[in-house]
């Protein structure tokens, strides 16, 4: 198997065109610094969660372009939709799909498996499963993931980022979200959206299963850095480029 990455590391299909039951979609997120090309209502839902996630540090959609040889000589070409950075560092790649029984439709299981065994040989742990109706179709889950996205770019200075921190710390590492809320003061609405924004570049983490309520935790994650997922995919680029 050949695995290629765009020479801009970005997406490795450009025409969205497909003749298919569902359409294709883009949109700017601030993690990849890019515009992300996504295909029906359940790889947008993720990269939402993707995006607000504090845990994940870079994500890319279409990352690689999987060609295969099959026995009859014909080259077939495959493209998981996302590639993953979480905060250690680690990379995995995920195959988005609405509901999990796909994965274990009869046909589909040994084209998985070779990928798997494909990515093992490069030092990449097994293709993650990603049932899309988990974010889809969790009502509570969609309306905080879409606050959240619509709060994201909201500026804060860096004494309301300090005042948040001393917040959190002084209830030991995990304090309320009405109180953290209040730490940043002015009116309720616009200290809500700066905190939003403030776990988009990962200076708090509250969980966002569900639209936060006044008790809900807030804690302060471990600084990381994303590097890994780009100098992954740069080993991948075309030589020439």
């Amino acid at each position: 198997m050949a695995i290629r990455a765009a020479n801009d590391l970005g997406m490795v299909r450009t025409g969205m065109t497909y003749d298919k039951e569902y359409g294709t979609s883009a949109a700017f997120y601030e993690k990849p610094r890019r515009l992300q090309y996504m295909e029906g209502p359940n790889e947008p839902a993720v990269a939402d969660h993707l995006e607000m996630n504090p845990r994940f540090l870079d994500f890319q959609f279409q990352p690689l372009d999987l060609t295969f040889r099959r026995g009859d000589g014909k080259l077939v070409h495959k493209y998981p939709d996302v590639i993953m950075e979480y905060d250690d560092n680690s990379v995995r790649v995920g195959e988005i799909k609405s509901n999990r029984d796909w994965f274990a439709s009869p046909g589909i299981r040994r084209p998985l498996d070779r990928i798997d065994v494909a990515f093992a040989a490069v030092g990449l742990g097994p293709m993650l499963h990603i049932c899309g109706e988990d974010f889809r179709r969790d009502d509570s889950m969609r309306e905080a993931h879409e606050i959240a996205i619509d709060a994201r770019l909201t500026t804060f200075r860096s004494e309301e980022v300090a005042a948040v921190r001393a917040s959190v710390s002084a209830a030991g590492g995990y304090g309320l979200f009405d109180d953290v809320v209040a730490a940043i003061g002015g009116r309720r609405s616009h200290a809500v959206d700066k905190l939003y924004a403030m776990m988009l570049k990962r200076i708090v983490a509250f969980d966002l299963r569900a639209k936060p309520r006044r008790d809900t935790s807030v804690t302060l994650p471990r600084p990381a850095r994303a590097y890994a997922l780009r100098a992954l995919l740069n080993r991948f680029k075309s030589p020439s480029s």
